[in-house]
């Protein structure tokens, strides 16, 4: 696809967490990630960078936004970056994106530079969020929270689990079915939504809103 500047404007968007890829402006376009530029992480942060200063006033959700596979648009808001004004930041939504799914990033002809000047025509970039394996993600030891009773978890690859209290052991097997996980934990099963917050934390919350929490 031929690619060239309009309006003397060149945008570059690029990832805080991935490396600088450089994108130029073009008319209808609709430019997809290189392979190896996916699957990107659930909590993305887009930067997008531009040859001129731009018009605070101009850089709305209008003028950037994601939306999903069916046009819905996500929370995020916009913001000119703190002591660059060619650069405009576009964080995840509190929640991050879903895994698995695929988005569009858009760059409108809504936002302008300081001196006027705007897109002919907008940019869209798909890109698809990591699969996360839970299983993997929670294998080893935890230190675990249950209604403030403190203990050590540990989850292994065959499905099987250890919780240790005050020196005593409680065997136990575990499984994981969609956002739902159960485990032994003081002589019962315990069944709620797993949600990974971090490589070193997770929750289980029951129906009853109920938190077993996990950290290294």
């Amino acid at each position: 696809m031929k690619m060239k500047l309009i309006s003397k404007l060149f945008v570059s968007i690029i990832s805080i967490i991935m490396l600088t890829t450089a994108l130029p402006i073009i008319s209808s376009a609709a430019i997809q990630w290189t392979p190896n530029e996916n699957p990107v992480p659930s909590n993305k942060e887009w930067k997008v960078t531009f040859s001129l200063p731009v018009d605070e006033q101009t850089v709305t959700s209008n003028a950037v936004y994601v939306v999903d596979e069916r046009g819905n648009k996500q929370a995020a808001t916009p913001s000119l970056a703190l002591g660059n004004s060619k650069e405009v930041l576009l964080s995840a939504p509190l929640n991050g994106y879903e895994e698995g799914k695929t988005y569009t990033l858009h760059v409108t002809d809504h936002i302008k530079s300081k001196n006027g000047k705007s897109l002919t025509d907008g940019v869209e970039m798909d890109f698809t969020i990591e699969s996360i394996n839970i299983q993997d993600m929670i294998l080893g030891t935890w230190k675990g929270d249950y209604i403030g009773i403190n203990f050590l978890a540990i989850f292994n690859k065959d499905y099987t689990s250890q919780v240790i209290l005050d020196g005593e052991v409680e065997e136990g097997v575990y499984s994981i079915s969609g956002d739902q996980m159960t485990m032994r934990l003081l002589e019962n099963q315990r069944t709620g939504r797993i949600d990974i917050i971090s490589t070193n934390e997770f929750t289980i919350t029951s129906a009853s809103k109920k938190v077993i929490r996990f950290t290294r």
